[in-house]
């Protein structure tokens, strides 16, 4: 029988960490669990829409990409000191065990460290009532990936001010995030200790809790995921483009231009105070609502904040 294996990835490349997430759903026979840092970035749920989760402003300023992921679930800030662990393997039950099973690994893992978490009754761990971990995942088949978070030392401040959107502009039906107040692991387990010795003895007793042993990355993962990189974690059509339909309020000059949007392509645009029929509004529908396109049209003088608003 083959044992778990651990993989711990080499790369912080959000784009190449989500691609090896669908290499171990889709592509790996085995049963284990891949750990991965990333930098500054927000991973959003399948389901969601970046407008309703982010401050596209200041995630453009800081250079913090935003990108969408294969499973459900809500909105989270990855940096460098955010551990994240997905387990993946073969289903045996039903779905639901899956949240029990994979949350009890970092509950003990937890308590190794004499810290007393629980779940938070959202598929996620919470110390003191702070959130300190958070998870989703998806099924394909017979296979199962789950993944979660561990807050070590992240830069709270930038996950708030990421994780911040002007819900006013966007209506729609997507999935909304739950915010939490959370909590970094470094503040209640008091050792001078850095993150990387910290997801070192998560990966140790990773090995130790599943009776696995540590692997290196498969050599052929390499093809699938660049594939993955390039034609889909790259692309603005998966990334925001795949948003469920939506619509969006565009504050030009003294009015609003109302966007309906479905599979990131306008369907209709009409002023919000103003029954005028332009060119403008014409040359718009059947268009992507991207800000590449939006800057070729006469928006981009009429609109001087188009490049803070729209992706």
């Amino acid at each position: 029988m083959r044992p778990m294996e651990v993989f711990v990835s080499p790369v912080t490349d959000p784009r190449v960490n989500l691609g090896l997430e669908s290499f171990f759903l889709n592509e790996f026979e085995g049963e284990g669990g891949l750990v991965y840092r990333n930098a500054p970035c927000v991973v959003i749920g399948k389901n969601q829409n970046p407008y309703k989760e982010v401050d596209v402003a200041y995630c453009k300023r800081n250079g913090v990409e935003v990108l969408r992921r294969e499973s459900g679930g809500g909105a989270v800030y990855h940096d460098l000191g955010n551990i994240n662990t997905a387990f993946f393997g073969k289903r045996k039950g039903i779905a639901d065990d899956l949240y029990c099973r994979w949350t009890k690994p970092p509950i003990a893992f937890l308590e190794s460290l004499g810290v007393d978490a629980e779940r938070d009754g959202r598929n996620g761990l919470e110390v003191g009532g702070r959130k300190i971990s958070g998870s989703a995942q998806t099924l394909k088949r017979d296979r199962f990936l789950h993944h979660a978070t561990l807050l070590c030392a992240s830069d709270l401040l930038k996950l708030e001010a990421c994780l911040s959107s002007e819900r006013t502009l966007v209506s729609g039906q997507s999935v909304e995030s739950y915010r939490s107040p959370v909590e970094n692991l470094m503040e209640v387990v008091f050792e001078a200790q850095e993150v990387e010795g910290f997801l070192e003895r998560w990966v140790d007793f990773l090995c130790s809790h599943l009776k696995g042993v540590r692997s290196t990355i498969p050599f052929e993962s390499g093809a699938v995921v660049q594939s993955l990189v390039e034609k889909q974690y790259s692309k603005w059509e998966w990334n925001v483009g795949r948003s469920p339909k939506y619509q969006f309020r565009l504050p030009v000059e003294t009015d609003y231009l109302v966007f309906w949007v479905v599979k990131g392509m306008v369907e209709e645009v009409r002023w919000e105070l103003s029954t005028e029929s332009s060119a403008l509004l014409k040359n718009l529908a059947g268009q992507p609502f991207s800000l590449e396109r939006l800057k070729q049209t006469s928006l981009n003088s009429i609109c001087p904040h188009l490049d803070e608003i729209v992706f």
